[in-house]
């Protein structure tokens, strides 16, 4: 079996070859983890990190230019998402400082109004997910329910992986898409 060059598979991957894509995903995706991992602990959260930089490589495929190895662009992608998580992060914990200094206030003032808004979301969403393939379905109430991780969905679902990211990922944009 021939060994590719990064620039030969990228070549694959303008022309949609999904099979390209595999092998740069298996060639990169452990040192990326790592690489991310010395930086942000939560496995989860650099399994996501990982899995946006090679969604944004897939989608971004016919601009990227790779002239001898894919490896700068993928460190390089692997950080600006780093910094993303980072700061959305950060604003994150800030708004639940702020929730729990005010948690009082929040829980005193609660009304029937926003017990009948988290209701209506709840069933927004619960809709929302009954539309989606059952396979998507599936993945995603496994990851966000009952919090188990992209190796366990794919052994219980005998997916692979990367079937199991992909899903996570396409489940999270939909909702986005149809809650805002």
């Amino acid at each position: 079996m021939k060994t590719w060059s990064d620039s030969e598979l990228f070549e694959e991957l303008k022309k949609d070859n999904k099979m390209a894509f595999s092998i740069l995903f298996d060639r990169y995706s452990d040192i990326l983890f790592r690489f991310i991992q010395k930086r942000i602990e939560s496995i989860p959260d650099v399994e996501d990190i990982i899995q946006e930089v090679f969604i944004s490589m897939w989608n971004r495929r016919s601009k990227i230019e790779v002239s001898d190895s894919i490896y700068p662009y993928l460190f390089k992608a692997a950080k600006y998402e780093m910094i993303d998580w980072l700061i959305k992060s950060e604003k994150r914990n800030r708004h639940l400082d702020y929730l729990e200094i005010n948690k009082d206030q929040y829980l005193i003032g609660t009304t029937s109004e926003d017990e009948l808004i988290a209701k209506e979301l709840a069933k927004l969403l619960e809709n929302e997910m009954s539309r989606m393939p059952d396979t998507m379905r599936s993945v995603f109430r496994l990851s966000r329910s009952e919090d188990m991780s992209i190796k366990d969905i794919a052994n219980q679902l005998s997916l692979s992986e990367q079937t199991v990211k992909n899903n996570v990922s396409m489940a999270l944009n939909r909702l986005k898409f149809k809650l805002k």
